[in-house]
């Protein structure tokens, strides 16, 4: 097992995104979390 990290623990999903997180993201994930802000499944934070 590695340091810092236990078996099973998933972190809730990213809900709230702030312009400059989607800056770092790669393509597939940019478009993603656009789309799921756009069908207002996440929220954007200006």
């Amino acid at each position: 097992m590695r340091k810092g990290k236990k078996d099973g623990l998933k972190l809730p999903e990213k809900t709230y995104w702030h312009l400059y997180s989607l800056q770092n993201l790669n393509p597939e994930k940019f478009i993603k979390v656009v789309d799921k802000i756009l069908k207002r499944h996440f929220l954007l934070i200006k």
